[in-house]
């Protein structure tokens, strides 16, 4: 194209000499002339044509004609098609056409086609339009393609479910009717039937088109003096294919197919090919037909001949007619059935679910594998499985005896059932599966623990060398499998050989493993050492003992949990009211010793409902970094003191023991109690030994570990130890031996919570008369740094603050009431609420509120979730959240201080000076802090 544009006069054009033509049309043609995309562009008042080599086959005879004329001179026929997009172009924006119908006229006739098209606008230098560009991809061969595809796949569709003829033609008209562009007419004639014209509009003159190269197909030219159907055109057709209906293979044809073709595509080599596939589904669908008709002419003779039992039962339950089969199966006569009701042959206890399902029959829905019992004339049972079709106010049955079969799935059921619960059972059974040649396929924990053969030993090896010397040598494994595989199970009781050469003796059960059609396809194996059958059965039983227990203990858990919850609630309720009372009692002895006593058994309580959260695991936990050796070294004066010098406590640690990750409190209290219950345990005095070591540990060694390290703390004494009832409950809450009033029964069960807590565990070993080991199995800490456990700090009043405006909020009356009396009583103002959506009401109405004080354990919203709300509406807020639970209450990044419960005057104080920022000391660099 640049040689031809270099030759060709452009003077004789509006555009003149191409060394005067402006930037804007020479950059443009330069890119079109060195792309290979199929591009033209248009310049000047009439658009003058330039295109490239990649478009000449889209020009077709216009080339190279119409170089330099106008664009609506090169593309007349379609120009009124796109004129409104040029005038878009000339206003300066770009349009865009996917696969686009054009009839061009580029091969000498109107000729169907697609194009997909952008254009763009070219600008001269004044920033005006002075052309357009278009990049252009003809798709017409692929929307042809897939139109006829399409067609391929509607007819598969149209003719997979028919059954007879009509059905057939149905589909085909079906099918075509969705594409009227490729073939405007179709008509199809079988051997010996008149043609069918789809259309009904030109008196079948198909019938006259010649037969010549019927089989293979071929195109001819249609008499121009009928009214041929257009289809999606407006013009008639002048071309068709008649192309014969293939029959089966090795036979001629069983007709033919004729289709009227699009008059815009007269030369498509392709057609043919198209045609021959559609005249082989047809022939195919055909072909389904005729053995159906050959089918039912087949019925009769089935009926003879079927093993099955065939019948026809009228609306009453009577045969009307019954199979030979029937006699065969059931013994009775033909004609001792036929005239006869249905349950006079069948288990009575079957009758009035069958009179069910035949009404069910006729009334239109057919039954399939429904099963039901007949009399057989020996007086036995058989299992018949019907399956129902209804015609003619009749229901037709045919019934196959699955008496037998049901048998076998049976035990086959039986049998898998058998080794699902076997595998899923303790590991004293070794339970594997073996192929038909005896080789072992799978390997379970009791076959590896029983056989002494790892897997990857054993899977694939012949099961064989379980088997002594003797046994092998008399071919014991061989009859083995063939009597499992004759009578479905193998039974016996023998000698069997580990790994390592040993002996022992072996009960062996070997089940057969069938498919869905009885095949054969392995073997179950089962073996189980009968030398330690009693100690298998002592393992099972403690298993199912341990379960029970912790099942038992985490459900007295969450109870306690519950109750400890709702006594901090009480017990806040009675120490702020005591509390606020103290401030107005009479300066009198008596009165203040006795509210001093209300006091101190409150605080009692309090301690209690600590316990029973550390039991639960729901109290809070302050973690550190701990040295055993330095904690019990600040605690063994006061401890030793307070116990006697009948009991002298001496430690044994190793030279370095590893810090621990432990609430320091929680353990001080934790050694407390075990050194107290030692001493109780040795009423006439004697040594108390506590000892740790570092120990890593496998998962499951220790029941309720994880794999890691621990350090292993025991408390041990010489006293007079525990029976198994007693250590099994002693960590049970409530439970003691120590008499009435002498102890709560949480002790135990306070250290049981806090290893469980922290991701230890607590276990007691002891015998009656000799002594009781404490044992806590305490997580080692993962970094080297050591806190010192540190010193409560004083219970000092809070200091002074300002006159602060305080929205509470719990759900306990009492508890909001004992609180916002405490804070009146300080000065501040309060406004109460008692939810968290009231909460947030309030929130809303007053801007002047400076601190918010709530609850944790709320109905529908939570302290932590009313914390958010509020932060979503003001931020900056400060905030104190009230709970006795340690978990649960996290409120990252907030303003926000935790207090324990129940607290008093002096607790709830220092939350507010440390929340409001009078106690820096407190803070410790930042708000988001807690308190006890």
């Amino acid at each position: 194209m640049s040689r031809v544009m270099r030759e060709f006069d452009w003077s004789s054009t509006s555009l003149g000499n191409p060394e005067d033509w402006p930037e804007g049309l020479k950059t443009p043609l330069r890119m079109l002339l060195t792309t290979r995309f199929e591009m033209w562009l248009g310049w000047g008042p009439e658009l003058n044509f330039f295109y490239n080599d990649a478009y000449i086959p889209t020009l077709g005879i216009k080339h190279p004609s119409m170089l330099g004329r106008p664009f609506r001179e090169v593309w007349s026929e379609v120009y009124d098609d796109v004129a409104d997009q040029v005038e878009r172009v000339r206003a300066g924006e770009a349009t865009w056409n996917k696969a686009l119908l054009l009839r061009l006229e580029r091969s000498g006739y109107p000729e169907e086609t697609y194009h997909s098209f952008s254009y763009s606008p070219l600008f001269k230098a004044d920033g005006t339009v002075g052309g357009l560009l278009c990049v252009v991809s003809e798709e017409t061969g692929r929307i042809i393609s897939e139109r006829r595809l399409e067609t391929l796949r509607q007819i598969g569709s149209a003719l997979t479910p028919v059954k007879d003829k009509a059905g057939l033609h149905a589909g085909v008209r079906q099918a075509f009717a969705t594409n009227r562009r490729d073939f405007p007419f179709v008509s199809l004639q079988f051997s010996g039937d008149e043609p069918v014209d789809y259309e009904d509009t030109f008196d079948l003159e198909a019938a006259s088109l010649p037969n010549r190269g019927v089989e293979e197909g071929c195109i001819v030219d249609l008499p121009p003096n009928v009214k041929w159907p257009v289809g999606d055109w407006d013009r008639p057709p002048v071309r068709a294919i008649i192309i014969g209906i293939p029959g089966p293979e090795g036979t001629s044809t069983v007709g033919r197919l004729v289709l009227g073709l699009n008059p815009l595509r007269p030369d498509d080599p392709d057609i043919l090919d198209i045609a021959r596939l559609m005249a082989s589904q047809i022939g195919a669908s055909y072909a389904t037909v005729k053995a159906l008709e050959n089918e039912r002419r087949r019925a009769d003779r089935i009926w003879s001949v079927s093993r099955d039992i065939m019948v026809v039962i009228d609306a009453t339950g009577m045969f009307r007619s019954v199979s030979p089969s029937w006699t065969r199966i059931l013994g009775h006569p033909i004609d001792q059935v036929v005239g006869r009701h249905f349950g006079d042959f069948m288990d009575p206890d079957d009758v009035a679910a069958s009179a069910d399902a035949l009404s069910e029959a006729f009334a239109g829905q057919d039954l399939s594998n429904y099963e039901s019992r007949y009399r057989a004339l020996d007086g036995s049972f058989r299992l018949i499985e019907w399956h129902t079709t209804k015609e003619d106010d009749l229901v037709y049955a045919y019934g196959r005896d699955v008496t037998e079969r049901r048998r076998v799935e049976e035990a086959l059921t039986d049998s898998r059932e058998q080794f699902r619960h076997l595998v899923q059972g303790v590991t004293d059974y070794a339970i594997y599966m073996i192929d038909q040649e005896g080789r072992v396929s799978s390997w379970n924990e009791g076959a590896r623990r029983i056989k002494g053969y790892e897997p990857e030993e054993i899977i694939g090896e012949h099961f064989s060398r379980f088997y002594t010397e003797e046994d092998r040598a008399a071919g014991a494994p061989a009859r083995t499998l063939e009597t499992a595989k004759k009578e479905g199970r193998f039974i016996s009781e023998g000698w069997r050989v580990r790994k390592n050469g040993e002996r022992f003796r072996a009960s062996v059960v070997i089940d057969a493993i069938r498919d869905d059609q009885g095949r054969p396809i392995g073997f179950a194996k089962i073996t189980r050492d009968i030398t330690e059958k009693e100690a298998a059965q002592r393992d099972l039983e403690a298993a199912k003992e341990a379960l029970f227990q912790s099942q038992k203990m985490e459900a007295i858990g969450q109870l306690t949990g519950g109750v400890a919850h709702d006594f901090n609630n009480l017990l806040m309720a009675i120490l702020s009211s005591l509390e606020l009372l103290g401030k107005h009692l009479p300066d009198d002895t008596a009165s203040r010793r006795l509210l001093n006593n209300a006091v101190e058994g409150a605080q009692r309580g309090a301690t209690l409902t600590q316990r029973m959260l550390a039991f639960a695991r729901k109290q809070e936990l302050t973690l550190e970094h701990i040295e055993i050796p330095a904690l019990l070294a600040g605690m063994s004066d006061l401890v030793q003191r307070s116990i006697g010098p009948e009991w002298p406590i001496s430690t044994n640690f190793p030279l370095k023991l590893p810090p621990v990750l432990v609430d320091s409190n929680q353990l001080e209290m934790a050694l407390l109690n075990l050194i107290v219950n030692a001493r109780d345990a040795t009423p006439a005095g004697g040594p108390i030994v506590i000892s740790g070591t570092c120990v890593d540990l496998e998962s499951n060694v220790v029941r309720g570990l994880s794999q890691g390290s621990y350090v292993r703390l025991i408390v041990r004494d010489q006293g007079v130890g525990m029976d198994v009832d007693t250590a099994r409950r002693a960590t049970e809450p409530f439970f003691t031996t120590k008499g009435i009033g002498k102890g709560t029964g949480l002790g135990l069960a306070m250290v049981h919570g806090m290893t469980q807590q922290i991701g230890g565990t607590f276990e007691i070993i002891s015998k009656a008369g000799q002594g009781t080991s404490a044992i806590l199995w305490l997580p080692i800490a993962k970094q080297s740094a050591v806190v010192e456990p540190a010193s409560p700090p004083p219970k000092t009043p809070g200091p002074e603050l300002d006159r602060l405006t305080i929205l509470v909020v719990d759900d306990d009356a009492l508890v909001l009431m004992n609180t916002a009396a405490l804070l009146e009583d300080m000065g501040h103002d309060v406004i109460e609420a008692y939810s968290g959506k009231e909460a947030l009401a309030r929130f809303r109405e007053r801007d002047d509120i400076d601190l918010v004080v709530t609850d944790q354990a709320m109905p529908n919203m939570t302290g932590v979730e009313l914390i958010a709300a509020i932060e979503g509406i003001r931020t900056g807020v400060p905030k104190i959240i009230a709970s006795g639970y340690g978990e649960g209450v996290e409120a990252p990044g907030r303003n926000v201080v935790r207090l324990g419960k129940p607290f008093g005057q002096a607790q709830l104080a220092r939350s507010i000076a440390l929340v409001m920022g009078a106690d820096s000391t407190s803070a410790e660099g930042g708000r988001s802090a807690k308190l006890s």
